[in-house]
């Protein structure tokens, strides 16, 4: 599904008001939208109170027409004006429309009243800021958007919950926490981002009249998206009835050390999982047994690093010279100085960098120059930030921004790991993930990831939809291990058991 940006969504309704689609009609359908969500939550809907914070501009106005509409159906409704009377024009006569028996108080004037009328509700509905919000919330909004969320009660929000930035995903602190939010037209980047996904709750995609003609314009042109099942099955490749091992991609890793072997396996298991033809494994002499007897699919280089290591060199570059893909870092521990620029130096197919490769980057970004190769970057939130010099707290405020800036600053797709995990590529393409749970934040998670992108790449699938279908599946996985061993007890060896279950649609 497609995200749409404030600047899209506002060229959206200047072309549909061109049509003759006035922002009036466009405000009686959110406002209704926002009624008809409101009337399933509480049904049956007579006698209940609800109380509906309203701002000054026209998402206060969205408020104003739900006012009216649960009161004609029987609610007991009042309004909260945070912001003092609407100053536009369009929610000024949707507040002049409102019939004479719905409570309407100033909060800024009479305080009491309405923590009052807070403290009484059976739903709270936020329509005090839409998709325009920046910075952080202050006032008489920040006062009664925290009593708001300390009430128990159901909570709904117009558009987006006030406080949350539509097109960063980044919170202001006491924002709005609804269970459901009602957006207009479309996705927003806030409804499928972290952490401002998180206080959207459920997200109920309301058309309120953009012509139909319009919104599939605006979806092709879109480069953010939340990844859809239909995605992986599309880009997948299908192996040809004649396909042989050679047909199916032949994939390197440069993975693992003494002390670490398990990284290179659960990666190089993965990768077999996803299909690969080939894997080749470039290994230390000292984990050599380790990681033969756990992958007897795999053939073998092994690197004398601590007797030779200009043969290592060679070693390296004849063995890309034969793939069709490599994947770097998983595991190679203090190894990396060491194996990390010949990769870079001789590479010329695409390279997925993970773990150790992505901290030899973060220290030697001037390598970036010399490697050649087609990148992909799966940092998680740390690995971004020694990335981009940056706090871990500010790369997760802001997840987007910190996947496009490394995309740009690195020029390879990006893949931001963590909740709502990131993808980025350099032309602007961005992708979303819904997928996994909290039981994959264990280690080992992230090799069997870049495995997975890794064998997706030297299949021959672009990296942006690599990476993309990798991260996907990858949550898919996390999500049938969490329903069979709860998201506590599951463990990163079980996503690859998983991996068939997905492959063959069960």
């Amino acid at each position: 599904m497609k995200l749409f940006s404030s600047a899209e969504i506002r060229r959206l309704e200047e072309l549909a008001g061109e049509e003759g689609v006035s922002l009036e009609r466009l405000m009686e359908q959110a406002g209704t939208a926002v009624a008809v969500e409101a009337e399933k939550l509480l049904h049956p809907l007579e006698g209940k109170r609800v109380a509906i914070l309203c701002g000054k501009g026209n998402n206060g106005g969205d408020g104003f027409v739900c006012a009216r509409l649960l009161w004609e159906k029987g609610a007991c409704v009042r309004v909260l004006l945070l912001q003092g009377p609407p100053q536009t024009g369009l929610a000024h006569q949707a507040f002049l429309r409102m019939p004479e028996a719905v409570e309407t108080v100033c909060a800024g004037h009479e305080p009491e009243r309405a923590e009052r009328m807070l403290e009484e509700s059976d739903l709270i509905v936020d329509a005090v800021y839409g998709f325009g919000f920046h910075g952080e919330l202050s006032g008489e909004p920040a006062r009664f958007l925290a009593l708001a969320n300390a009430q128990n009660c159901l909570k709904l929000a117009c558009d987006l919950p006030s406080g949350a930035e539509c097109d960063t995903g980044r919170v202001s602190p006491g924002a709005f926490r609804a269970d459901i939010t009602v957006t207009f037209t479309g996705k927003k980047p806030a409804c499928a981002s972290y952490p401002a996904k998180e206080y959207c709750g459920e997200t109920v995609v309301a058309q309120v009249g953009i012509p139909a003609r319009l919104l599939q314009e605006a979806e092709a042109s879109c480069k953010r998206f939340e990844i859809e099942a239909e995605f992986s099955a599309q880009v997948l490749p299908s192996p040809g009835v004649q396909s042989n091992k050679g047909d199916l991609g032949r994939l390197l890793l440069v993975c693992g050390s003494y002390g670490m072997a398990g990284a290179c396996l659960m990666a190089a298991r993965a990768a077999l999982r996803c299909g690969v033809g080939l894997l080749h494994l470039a290994v230390e002499e000292r984990i050599y047994p380790i990681v033969a007897q756990a992958v007897p699919e795999a053939v073998f280089t092994i690197l004398p690093w601590r007797s030779d290591e200009r043969a290592c060199e060679g070693l390296l570059r004849e063995a890309l010279s034969k793939a069709t893909a490599c994947l770097l870092g998983c595991g190679l521990g203090e190894l990396s100085e060491q194996a990390c620029p010949p990769v870079f130096r001789h590479c010329r197919i695409p390279l997925v960098l993970d773990a150790d490769g992505l901290n030899f980057l973060s220290r030697h970004p001037e390598w970036r120059r010399e490697c050649q190769a087609p990148l992909v970057l799966t940092p998680h939130p740390g690995e971004m930030a020694r990335l981009l010099g940056k706090g871990v707290r500010e790369i997760q405020a802001d997840r987007l921004a910190a996947a496009g800036e490394a995309a740009e600053k690195f020029q390879a797709v990006s893949v931001l790991k963590g909740a709502g995990t990131v993808i980025t590529s350099p032309d602007g393409r961005t992708a979303v993930n819904p997928t996994g749970n909290p039981g994959m934040a264990k280690g080992g998670s992230g090799d069997v990831l870049a495995g997975m992108v890794a064998s997706f790449a030297a299949q021959g699938m672009p990296l942006f939809e690599s990476a993309a279908a990798g991260v996907f599946l990858h949550g898919r996985a996390g999500d049938l291990c969490a329903e069979r061993f709860s998201p506590r007890a599951m463990l990163p060896t079980d996503l690859l058991e998983a991996l068939p279950e997905l492959f063959r649609g069960d």
